[in-house]
């Protein structure tokens, strides 16, 4: 059986551009991130000049406080918890309905009431 060496390398060069592509998306939306994380830091910079000059022309910090949005939680946290959370119902679906059914006053090293479940001793 004889490699038609041309074609072969038709088919490498078919894939390596695939693999550059993609290559190229991550690049450019690595610089979007870096260049949204550069602004970010300016416009916080740009804030608390603001706040620091409306201090001098007789704001009180407590008013400014109470002016300021409020923080919202990042969302990657949520879904990490989320991810985790998920990870555990996966890998034990029965986690929920046996903890949930369990008596308060049971210890975790009793495996006997909840067979076939894992425990850290």
């Amino acid at each position: 059986m004889s490699i038609n060496t041309e074609k072969f390398l038709e088919e490498a060069r078919k894939l390596t551009e695939q693999r550059m592509a993609a290559a190229e998306k991550i690049a450019a939306a690595i610089s979007a991130r870096v260049a949204a994380e550069e602004a970010l830091k300016e416009a916080q910079a740009e804030e608390r000049k603001a706040f620091r000059d409306a201090e001098r022309h007789g704001w009180t910090k407590t008013e400014l406080n109470k002016l300021k949005p409020v923080k919202k939680r990042r969302a990657p946290q949520q879904k990490k918890n989320t991810a985790e959370s998920n990870s555990a119902t996966r890998s034990n679906p029965d986690a929920t309905a046996n903890n949930s059914s369990q008596p308060a006053e049971a210890s975790p090293g009793n495996s006997a009431s909840q067979p076939g479940v894992m425990h850290n001793v």
